[in-house]
């Protein structure tokens, strides 16, 4: 397995898991251009670094964003970035290690001005030699 495939597929079972389900929060990869319904509801993108030649390693950011309805304030998406603090936030899958988070000042949504948006970020490595 691709090691880019191999972060999808961990990232992507946290937020298939039972524990994240009992959250009831919806979660969109990025370019997901379906019906997401009633916010609150987040949508996952993960961006990747370069590593050296040989190395099977790789590292980047894992980048959440949470959109809420605009005019509730931000608390709904400090506790939402406290809930995936709990499921990410210095843990490791495996050979996949997350440090500590950022959440950016929570504002109104630039393409939908009913939504308020903050976004979530974690930095990861995967670790791996060829």
């Amino acid at each position: 397995m691709d090691k880019y495939e191999e972060v999808e597929l961990k990232v992507f079972g946290v937020f298939d898991s039972q524990e994240w389900k009992a959250k009831q929060i919806k979660s969109f990869p990025l370019g997901f251009d379906g019906e997401k319904g009633k916010p609150p509801y987040l949508r996952i993108s993960i961006l990747y670094s370069g590593g050296e030649v040989g190395i099977h390693s790789t590292s980047g950011m894992l980048m959440i964003e949470i959109f809420t309805a605009w005019g509730d304030g931000p608390t709904t998406a400090t506790q939402i970035a406290g809930k995936l603090n709990s499921l990410f936030e210095k843990k490791s899958f495996g050979n996949l290690q997350f440090t500590l988070s950022t959440l950016t000042p929570y504002s109104r949504d630039k393409d939908n001005s009913n939504l308020g948006r903050a976004i979530y970020s974690l930095p990861f490595t995967r670790f791996g030699v060829q």
